[in-house]
């Protein structure tokens, strides 16, 4: 097992990671892009912790009038898997991905990803993460846990 960096570094080397894909001229044309939507949240974290930030829109409405569950789980999917790539220096393909909802996030909002890294090891990456309205990060929308297939440069 490797050690979990520290805040500082983890968010130095997403900084890099992000910055060479806006760079690199690599669009998505779906939500979230990296270089369009997400944004590092300012504050401190303990090691292998990372706050990503965002603004929900109505265009992420379910018939409900809330953010769809599916826009929710790419969101939690996008912000584990750049902080796994980012820490192994390749891509990093989801293996699996389990979504609980606890409450549903709103609509015009502001919310906040916590990105933990549980594992770093030599062919996956064990992830979790928070979402939760940045003005109340006590109060829980929904976790999700990621491993994802590491494949570190040769």
């Amino acid at each position: 097992m490797t050690q979990l960096l520290s805040h500082s570094d983890l968010r130095r080397l997403v900084s890099d990671h992000m910055d060479r894909y806006i760079t690199a001229g690599a669009r998505s044309t779906v939500w979230p892009d990296p270089g369009r939507d997400l944004a590092l949240a300012d504050g401190d974290a303990p090691a292998g912790c990372l706050i990503f930030s965002c603004r929900t829109d109505p265009s992420m409405s379910n018939p409900m009038g809330m953010v769809h569950g599916g826009i929710t789980a790419a969101l939690a999917d996008t912000c584990m898997g750049i902080v796994c790539s980012a820490q192994c220096g390749a891509p990093t393909p989801t293996i699996s991905m389990t979504v609980n909802y606890a409450r549903p996030v709103p609509l015009e909002a502001e919310i906040q990803v916590r990105v933990h890294t549980v594992r770093m090891g030599a062919t996956s990456g064990q992830l979790w993460a928070e979402i939760f309205l940045a003005r109340c990060p006590q109060d829980v929308l929904a976790t999700a846990t990621g491993i994802y297939s590491v494949k570190r440069p040769c």
